[in-house]
């Protein structure tokens, strides 16, 4: 009886091919050089820009909690471009210049934190809790 109840089992357990473990370590090396750059990118802004190139490249083929990081990783991008340009719409007028020097440095601040938090949870090998919000 027990094994006629194993085979059942057995039976309707599906079993996926195992993707290769190179592949998901490059993924994650991949993943972490990307969150370097977009730290780099906080005094020189190419290497963001390569960092989001390599995210949309990247995004579709890796495993689930790196898709993760990936999208993290390109909604940093865009919240942070769209904030140094509002900030440096502000910075052209003379009374809010304040006010956007300040927006950069809290755009900067904000961006490095992310990075900072992103790059700790790939080297944990944890996937973002919440890859579409704007907060760390």
């Amino acid at each position: 009886m027990i094994g006629r109840q194993i085979a059942i089992i057995m039976s309707d357990t599906i079993y996926e091919p195992n993707p290769a473990p190179t592949a998901d370590r490059d993924d994650k090396w991949l993943t972490g050089l990307n969150y370097v750059l977009f730290l780099v990118g906080n005094i020189i802004g190419v290497s963001s820009l390569i960092a989001v190139i390599i995210a949309y490249a990247r995004r579709d083929a890796a495993p689930h909690w790196l898709q993760s990081h990936y999208t993290y990783q390109i909604k940093s991008f865009w919240a942070a471009l769209v904030g140094v340009v509002a900030c440096s719409v502000l910075m052209v007028t003379v009374v809010l210049a304040p006010l956007g020097l300040l927006g950069l440095a809290l755009v900067w601040i904000w961006m490095a934190v992310r990075s900072v938090m992103g790059l700790i949870r790939v080297i944990d090998g944890r996937g973002q809790p919440d890859p579409h919000g704007m907060w760390v």
